[in-house]
Formats: C-alpha cells, structure tokens, sequence
C-alpha cells in the first residue's frame, strides 16, 4: 500500500480524476472506492496505479480505485473534499433541506412498507367489519387478529432502526437493541408507575414509545456518529466487544433522557394549544392542521394529540380532530389513486392502488412513505387539497363520538347533525387530490427503480444489470452458515450474503465465469464479478490480513477473465493454523441489494466445483 496517509490519498485521487467539479457521486464497496464521473476522459488512470492502490477498474462512468482492506478509511476523507454529504447518483444535484429531509424518511420507510401495507390492510378491514357489525369486539378472533395488524405498527420503531441503520451505515443489530429499550415492557410499566425516573441522576420524562417514529429514527441517527467514534477510539483487539457496549450505552442514555423526551415536549406543545386556537378559528385551525398533518405524521408529532381527543370525547361526548385527520386522510386517497392511473411503472402501479385502498379504508402510511413523499408533487398537492378539506370540516365543526380512522372505517364515527359536512369535506379533498395531481404530474419512477434501495447504499449510485446466479464452490471442505462464523463482519452480514467453507485443501478456484475485480497485498482475499453481474468476496480464513501474505500466492491479477475451475490462488494451510488462525473461508455476495434471494445447498461437507449457492435477481 502507498505511504501516503489515507487524507493524501484521497486529496491525490480526487485531483487525478478530475477535481470535485468532475465528480457526481461516490461511495464504496469492501475493497472499491467507486466515484461517478462526468467525463472519464479527464481521468489520469495511469498516474492514479502509481499511487500504491492495488488497481482500478471502469464500468460505464464509474471509475473504481481498487484500494483493498483500507477503502473505508480513504473514503471518510474523500467525501468531505469531493463535496459530496450523501451518495449521489450520477448527474443529481444537491437539493433543498426540506427536500433531503423527506427524501431520507422516504428512504427509511420504503424497506419497510410490506409489513405497513399488509398489517394496514388488514387493520382497515378489519375496523370495517367491526363497525358495520360483521365482528364481535368481544371475540378471540377480532382480539387475534387485532394483535396481527397492530404488531407492525406498535413495533414499528423496531422495523424503523433497521431501515434507518441502513440508511446511515451503522450496525443494524445494535439500533434494534436501541429500539428494544424503548419498547421494553418493564420500561413501559415504569412508564406508567407514580415515581419519578432518574437515570444516574438524570431525570427520564414519562413518554411512550409504541409507534413512535422520531425518537427511533433520531437515536439511530446519533448511534451512527457515536459507533463511528468509538470504533476510531477502541484498539482495534478490543472493537468487537466494547463497540457494542458503548455505542448501545450511551445511545440508550440520550434517546431516553434527551430525544424521546423532546419529541414528547414538541408533540404536547403543539397539541396543548391547538383545541383553544380551533374553537376561535375553527376554519384557519382545520386548514392547518390537515394542511400540515403528513409532515407531522413523518415526524411522528401527530401522536401527542391523542389525549386531547380522548380528553375532548370523556368530556363533551365529541372529538373534532378526528375529521381534521380524515379529510387528510381522503386527500391521500385521492392523490395515490391519481398516481396510479399515471405511472407507467406496473410495478409502481401496483404499489400506488394498494396505497389508495389503504387510504381510502384509513390507513394511510402506505400513501405517504410509499408513493407521495416520494414523488414530493403528489405531496405537496395533498398539503393543499388535505388544508381546503380540513377548512371545510373545521368551519362546520364536523364532529365523531369517537376516535378510530377513516374515511370509510371510520364513517359510523361522525353519525351526527355534522354528518353532510363530514361527507363534503371527504369529498373536496379527495378529487381535489386526484385532480391536482394530475394536473400537476409528477416525475415518473423509472422501470428499473422500484426495489426500494436506501439512498445511502451502493444501489443508489451504480445498478448494475445483475441476473440470476448459480455460485459454485471455489474450495473444497464443510459448509457453514454465516450466522456461526466467528467473526460478527461476516456473521452479522455486514459485507453481504452467502456461506463459508471450512476448506480441507489449500486451493481457490473460480466459482464462475467471469473476471478478476479485486486483490489485495496480503494475498489473503480475492474479488470476483461474474458475467451476469454477480460481484464474490472469496476471503480466506479470519483475520489472516495479519500474515502480511505469508502462505498465500495469486494465480490470478486484476482484470484477468476467468473460466469456473480456474485456479485462482493457493494458501498454506499449516502455515495459518501454526499462526494461530481460522481456516473459515466466508463465500460472500458483495452487491446483495442487486438479489431478491440467497439459497445455500443443503450439505455438510463440499467438493470443488459443486453448486454452492444461487442467487435470483
């Protein structure tokens, strides 16, 4: 490797492929730094291998500096000077706050909308048949299934630190154990105990956390940064263990002393000061706060209205919010469905009806995180249509005997003098939806954009035309599952999918046709792109980078075409275990987000050359 430090390096790399003014997005893999360029003519390829990286490589207008085991490091200074904050894709330009802000909730919640999609369907139909009487209330099987759609949504700050971990490249295990403290039901029960809470010496605000949306997504956020210090701070010999319990330490600490309760405190504000405002300006308040409840909703702030209904139903006998969120509610409707009379993507398509029947029933997460937000027109245009409607609803005080969801669920609701009205206001937001959206169109989801992928994954930035796989075994020995690798890289699968081999002969072959994409000095590992896309780590034994290349020789370099049965390298096996090390050889997918599945064989033990594993596109 080049004695330059990681920040020359990069200052280096960056003015030999033309200046930040040449570049458009970056990111990296295991052993790449891929940089997205406006034009490769500029780049100095030749002068950029005499820097000590192990090699490059171009695919279309991504030029890769292959750089081996140090690329994450190099890439941590290569992004500041680039003046890239995010992985853009090729050609995008930095955008507004607000615009960021929402892309990155949409990019949280799209990984996540199946479990939203089925368990909201499910909740609407099954609000629909208790209503119109078709269920009993009092039943095990309303009570079953009520626990099925709920789970998803009472768990969602669970489902949201996996995708938000994601999201920020942080570890995803930890984040969920941030969101189990906030769900633990002995937190709750403190929660709701008479004693004050204090956590070493600082108090903890009573709140709670089922649902919630911001104080998840904020924590992980904040772990990103705090596991990225500690994993710079801690010897490296002593990372796995007290990474973890440091990052999760104090991370817990702020989310339950700092960021739940600041949710809470903007949440009771807001909701504290609203019913007097409606009651005096019944109209202005409607419009305002059906205008602005999908940004609400996506900081999770909505919920500290709840009390103020249930106050307002325990007092009066009415709640008047409840048709402020439903004229929302039928805006969202009524945008989607116009969505998806217009986009040519099928699969979009497919997603967009299945929104606006959510929505139309009254659930309507679907809608926002999966086709509106995403768009930002559509949005925009429910804003609009959803503040007319609440306008409407607020200037006749539409009011409901209880507090559920609609429009259609929840329509027994709002059986009162103000019923017409409740129907009104339903009905200008919903075709003022799907009439401004229509006029006013939207950027259409290309065909090959509809996977949902993370805006701060690879995928953002190069797709490559990945197609089905069948990955055979580079080395012969007994097959493990990555799960029981010793090694939480690879165990947690934090460098992709597959399977290890712990191998009985000291030789690696080509698992398919295909070409050489990576090496390292060390020898240790090798880099492999099959012809249909497929981009292998074979990565011999564990943590075998300390052999400096003692007892490993390439057959094979950068750029090489390969035939399945090549013999790619060879490696001692006594001179690993004299030192002390694991022969386990993970087999891992790199570029598992091009997948929609990984099936391993079924078998013990393995010969070279037989099907290891097949991924589907």
């Amino acid at each position: 490797m080049s004695q330059l430090s990681n920040k020359q390096l990069a200052e280096r790399i960056l003015e030999l492929v033309g200046g930040k003014e040449n570049v458009t997005g970056v990111t990296h893999c295991i052993t790449r730094l891929r940089i997205v360029v406006k034009d490769l003519t500029v780049v100095k390829d030749d002068e950029i291998k005499k820097l000590g990286v192990v090699g490059t490589n171009t695919v279309g207008n991504q030029f890769q500096v292959i750089i081996g085991p140090k690329v994450a490091d190099v890439f941590k200074e290569f992004e500041p000077l680039a003046g890239k904050t995010e992985n853009l894709s090729e050609g995008a330009e930095k955008k507004p706050v607000l615009s960021r802000v929402i892309d990155t909730f949409t990019g949280i919640f799209v990984p996540i909308l199946p479990a939203i999609i089925g368990a909201g369907l499910l909740k609407g139909i099954l609000l629909f048949c208790m209503f119109f009487g078709f269920v009993s209330t009092d039943s095990d099987m309303y009570k079953l299934l009520s626990i099925f759609n709920d789970a998803a949504f009472y768990f969602l700050p669970m489902l949201l630190a996996v995708s938000t971990a994601t999201h920020f490249k942080c570890n995803k295990f930890i984040a969920m154990c941030v969101a189990g403290i906030l769900l633990h039901p002995d937190l709750v029960m403190m929660m709701n105990g008479d004693s004050a809470i204090h956590f070493f010496g600082v108090p903890v605000m009573k709140a709670s956390y089922g649902s919630s949306v911001l104080p998840i997504i904020l924590s992980v956020f904040i772990m990103s940064y705090i596991e990225r210090f500690f994993a710079k701070v801690v010897p490296s010999i002593l990372r796995t263990l007290f990474v973890p319990l440091f990052t999760v330490f104090v991370t817990g600490f702020i989310a339950l002393t700092v960021v739940g309760p600041a949710g809470n405190v903007v949440s009771s504000l807001l909701a504290s000061n609203f019913l007097s405002f409606y009651e005096s300006y019944g109209w202005i308040a409607g419009a305002l706060f059906s205008g602005f409840l999908p940004l609400m909703i996506m900081l999770g702030i909505h919920n500290g209205f709840s009390p103020i209904q249930i106050q307002s139903i325990s007092a009066t006998g009415f709640d008047y919010l409840m048709g402020l969120n439903v004229t929302s509610n039928a805006a969202q409707a009524g945008a989607t469905l116009a969505v998806a009379t217009m986009t040519r993507n099928k699969d979009f398509r497919t997603i967009s009806s299945t929104a606006a029947v959510n929505a139309i029933i009254g659930i309507t997460e679907p809608a926002l995180y999966g086709v509106t937000s995403k768009l930002k027109k559509p949005l925009i245009v429910v804003m609009a249509a959803g503040a007319v409607g609440g306008g409407i609803a607020g200037f006749f005080h539409v009011t409901a005997t209880g507090v559920g969801t609609g429009p259609l669920a929840g329509m027994p609701l709002f059986f009162t003098d103000t019923f017409i009205y409740y129907i009104i206001s339903c009905l200008v937001a919903f075709v003022l939806a799907f009439a401004g959206v229509r006029i006013v169109g939207f950027d259409d989801i290309p065909e090959e954009d509809n996977s949902g992928a993370d805006e701060g994954t690879e995928a953002s930035v190069y797709v490559s035309q990945a197609a089905n796989e069948e990955v055979y075994a580079p080395i012969s020995g007994k097959v493990i599952s990555l799960e029981n690798v010793k090694d939480t890289v690879f165990s947690s699968k934090m460098m992709g999918d597959g399977a290890a081999i712990e191998p009985t002969d000291g030789r690696v072959y080509a698992p398919f046709d295909g070409e050489v994409s990576a090496t390292v000095d060390s020898g240790h590992a090798i880099g492999l792109t099959s012809k249909n896309g497929c981009e292998l780590l074979i990565h011999v034994g564990l943590n075998t980078v300390e052999l400096n290349g003692e007892g490993f020789r390439y057959h094979v370099t950068i750029g090489d075409s390969v035939k399945k049965g090549d013999l790619l390298l060879e490696f001692d096996i006594n001179t690993l275990r004299d030192n002390g090390y694991s022969l386990t050889t993970p087999v891992i997918v790199s570029n598992p987000e091009m997948y929609v599945s990984l099936e391993t064989v079924d078998s013990d033990n393995i010969k070279c050359g037989d099907l290891l594993f097949y991924v589907e596109k």
